[in-house]
């Protein structure tokens, strides 16, 4: 596995950033203690500012695995354990023993498998503390350690559970037990920075448009979630960690393994094989392991994988939600030519069903499904009996958002058909994978997985099973 030559390597990033219309653009890669950065394009659209190796980007969720790592370091303390429950650490869950906040276990929530819903109240700019008392009520979408859910939640919680036990905020942790020792200069979303910042775009490639995109910051509950920054460079000397036998007194080797190692009923659908503690699993062609984790804000993306077996990493990261597709095609373009990558690789799917195949699969998935407050309705779009009858189709509906109609496959794998302008590309969640999902006790359908591993349970069942 050799990287292509620089000048195969930049030609790859220019093509693709104006194909997907991405306005700039780093790649580095990281190998026996190097890095070699590739960049291209504009900071921001029409700027005429060159994206340089020091341009500052958004991590968005690839900050989880940061925050991730501060509670191993607890760990590794003894200030936690595990497979403990979180609630007794806070103060604000005394009055809620049963709560899914109370019992959710590090493990739990570092992984995504505590059974939280995705998002917390953030209205009103809550502090970690108010956030968590406010979430104590919650409804779980799952019985812990069944099922992955991706909860933005989770790490609102872990968050909390860092500022309890230490009496410092995140901010200061991350900083000063993480990324100062590692020797990189964090940044902050909507906060201070070490070098100029890209600015991020909303783009829509079935019309072509690129707009800019104000990102000013995040609620304070959502910071363990999504607030670092850095350059593509700075994110693999943080990534290195896990790279290394001189992890600059951050962790012990025997944690950082366990941050690596999958957690059982972590199989994440659409995302990656599997899940450690703040660290996807994935796998290349060869059979290899990668970890790593993507974050996206609303106008920006950014990717890292690493193989601790080779002390190989790589970091890309764009001013764009373009960005995301953009990326696994120079991912796709780069295995192409024999550097392969760990990625979410599709199953063999067939086409989508038709006739009485779609009409027994709509028997099965129409209804209600919900996450916290959010609800979405399955339904035939005739209203009727026959959704494969050559008129009726299977529609999504969801809240503020046109219905979407379903391409559903025979192991009820699902895509939400997308529109095209000119030739070009659809719009980006049309190339997204969903599923159904089955309950584990009844076999029936009463789940599914939407928008990034967020799982969505059938309207009156309670908890997925």
């Amino acid at each position: 596995m050799r990287l292509p030559a620089h000048g195969e390597v930049a030609g790859l990033l220019e093509t693709l950033a104006r194909e997907y219309l991405v306005p700039g653009v780093q790649f580095a890669v990281y190998e026996r203690g190097e890095i070699t950065s590739f960049v291209h394009g504009e900071a921001s659209h029409g700027s005429g500012r060159p994206v340089t190796p020091d341009t500052v980007f958004p991590w968005g969720s690839v900050t989880k695995s940061a925050t991730a790592l501060l509670l191993a370091q607890l760990v590794s303390d003894g200030d936690l354990e595990l497979d403990e429950p979180v609630g007794p650490l806070l103060p604000e869950l005394a009055a809620t023993l049963n709560s899914p906040l109370f019992i959710a276990t590090p493990r739990g929530l570092l992984s995504h498998t505590a059974g939280l819903p995705d998002m917390p109240p953030v209205e009103g700019d809550l502090s970690l503390r108010d956030c968590v008392a406010a979430s104590a009520d919650v409804t779980a979408v799952c019985e812990p350690g069944l099922h992955f859910s991706y909860a933005n939640l989770g790490y609102v919680l872990a968050g909390r559970v860092l500022e309890s036990v230490t009496g410092v905020t995140w901010w200061e942790a991350v900083r000063d037990f993480v990324l100062t020792p590692l020797g990189v200069t964090p940044g902050f979303l909507g906060g201070s920075a070490p070098a100029p910042v890209a600015g991020q775009h909303a783009v829509h490639l079935p019309t072509g448009t690129v707009q800019p995109v104000d990102e000013p910051g995040l609620p304070r509950a959502l910071v363990p979630a999504g607030a670092l920054m850095s350059s593509a460079e700075g994110l693999l000397r943080y990534a290195a960690v896990h790279l290394t036998t001189d992890a600059a007194g951050v962790l012990e080797p025997e944690l950082l393994a366990e941050m690596r190692t999958p957690v059982p009923g972590s199989a994440a659908f659409g995302l990656a094989e599997g899940w450690g503690l703040g660290l996807a699993v994935h796998t290349d062609g060869a059979g290899r392991t990668w970890l790593g984790h993507d974050g996206n804000t609303g106008g920006a993306s950014c990717s890292v994988r690493l193989d601790p077996e080779r002390g190989i990493a790589v970091a890309l990261m764009t001013n764009a939600t373009s960005g995301r597709q953009m990326g696994n095609a120079f991912l796709e373009a780069l295995a192409v030519k024999g550097f392969d990558i760990g990625r979410f690789r599709e199953p063999d799917l067939g086409a989508p069903l038709s006739g009485a195949d779609l009409d027994a699969a709509a028997a099965e998935v129409c209804g209600e499904y919900r996450s916290g407050a959010d609800l979405l309705t399955v339904r035939r779009s005739d209203g009727g009996e026959r959704a494969g009858d050559g008129t009726g189709k299977l529609v999504l509906d969801r809240p503020g958002l046109p219905p979407a109609v379903l391409e559903i496959h025979r192991g009820l794998e699902f895509r939400l058909a997308g529109e095209t302008a000119g030739g070009g590309h659809a719009s980006d969640e049309s190339k997204d994978l969903y599923c159904f999902v089955r309950d584990s006790r009844t076999g029936q359908v009463d789940g599914m997985y939407m928008s990034g591993g967020r799982l969505q349970v059938r309207k009156g069942i309670g908890r997925l099973g």
